[in-house]
C-alpha cells in the first residue's frame, strides 16, 4: 500500500475506535434509540445527495436499514448504557465469525480448519471477556452486544444479496429509512427523550455529531474509496486495531478499567478473528465492511 494510503486506513480505524467512546457517552445520557434517531438524523441529512434511485431497491434496502441500524446500532447503544466502551468493542469482534458461520450456511463458502480454529478463538475469547469483574451483574448486557454483533452479520448477507451497488448510496438510503424507525421505537419504549437531550452535557452531544458525521460519513467515505484500490486482505487486517483502540481511548477518556482477564480474553478473541479475515475468501470480509463504524459500532 502507498504511504498516504496507510495513513487514511489508519486515520479510519482510529476513528471507528474513537467512535466507541463517541457511543457510549451518549448512551449514558440519551435513552439508546433517541440517540440512534438524532445520530441517523444527522446523517442522513450529509449522505441524501450521495443517495441515488432506488427503483426496485425499496423493500431489500428497508430491510437492511432495520437489521443494520435498529437491531445492530439499536442494540448495541442499549449494550453499551451498561457495558464499557472497551469491552464493548470486543463483543463487537464476534461479528466476524458469524459472518463467517452465515457465509457457510447461505454460500457454501468453503470452511477450512484454519476459519473453524479461528472461529472457536473467537467465542472463547469472548467467553473470557465475559467473566470480567466490570460485567459482575451486568452480563446480559454484554450478551445483547454479542447478538447486536449476530445481526450485523445477518444484514452483510442482505447487503450481499443485493449485488453490485453504489455503497455511497446504499448507506444513505439505509440512513434515510432507518431514522423514523428509530424515533418510532424510542417514542413507543422509551421515556424522557428530550429532557435528557437537552440537559445532556457537551461531550455527549458532539458525540452525536461524530457519530453522524465523522464516523459514518467522513470514516466510511474514505474506506470506501480505498477498497477499490486494493485486495480485501490487505485492507482488512487494519480493522483489528479497532478494538484495541477502543479499549485505550476508553481507558484515557472515561477512565475504564483494564484486567487480566479483559486482555486475556481481548488477545484470545482478535487473534480468532485475525484468522478469519486472513484465512478466509475476499467475499466474507469485503461485504461485511459496509457500514462498518466500530463495530459498526460501527
Amino acid at each position: 500500500m502507498k504511504p498516504v494510503d496507510i495513513i487514511l486506513v489508519l486515520t479510519v480505524v482510529t476513528i471507528w475506535g474513537g467512535n466507541f467512546i463517541a457511543m457510549r457517552t451518549g448512551a449514558l445520557a440519551i435513552p439508546p434509540y433517541f440517540l440512534l434517531g438524532l445520530r441517523l438524523a444527522v446523517a442522513a441529512l450529509a449522505l441524501v445527495w450521495f443517495a441515488k434511485s432506488p427503483r426496485g431497491m425499496v423493500l431489500p434496502l428497508m430491510g437492511i436499514a432495520f437489521t443494520m441500524c435498529i437491531l445492530h446500532f439499536g442494540l448495541g447503544l442499549v449494550g453499551l448504557q451498561y457495558v464499557e466502551a472497551g469491552t464493548g468493542a470486543l463483543a463487537m469482534q464476534a461479528s466476524v465469525p458469524f459472518a463467517a458461520l452465515l457465509a457457510w450456511i447461505f454460500f457454501r463458502e468453503t470452511f477450512g480448519w484454519r476459519r473453524i480454529l479461528g472461529v472457536i478463538f473467537a467465542f472463547v475469547g469472548i467467553t473470557v471477556i465475559s467473566g470480567v469483574p466490570q460485567l459482575e451483574g451486568r452480563i446480559e448486557m454484554f450478551l445483547v452486544m454479542v447478538v447486536s454483533a449476530l445481526f450485523f452479520s445477518v444484514a452483510t448477507i442482505q447487503i450481499r444479496h443485493l449485488g453490485k451497488v453504489d455503497f455511497m448510496s446504499v448507506n444513505a438510503w439505509v440512513c434515510i429509512f432507518s431514522t423514523p424507525m428509530a424515533f418510532a421505537v424510542s417514542f413507543m419504549f422509551e421515556q424522557n427523550q428530550w429532557a435528557s437531550t437537552t440537559s445532556a452535557s457537551t461531550p455527549a452531544l458532539l458525540g452525536i455529531l461524530y457519530m453522524g458525521l465523522i464516523a459514518s460519513v467522513f470514516g466510511q467515505g474514505l474506506w470506501y474509496r480505498l477498497l477499490p484500490r486494493y485486495q480485501t486482505n490487505q485492507v482488512m487486517p487494519f480493522t483489528l486495531l479497532v478494538p484495541l483502540l477502543g479499549i485505550i481511548f476508553g481507558i484515557l477518556f472515561l477512565d475504564e478499567n483494564l484486567n487480566w482477564q479483559l486482555v486475556l480474553g481481548g488477545l484470545i478473541t482478535i487473534a480468532g478473528v485475525a484468522i478469519i479475515v486472513l484465512r478466509g475468501p475476499k467475499s466474507v470480509t469485503a461485504e461485511s465492511s459496509l457500514a462498518k463504524d466500530g463495530s459498526n459500532e460501527r
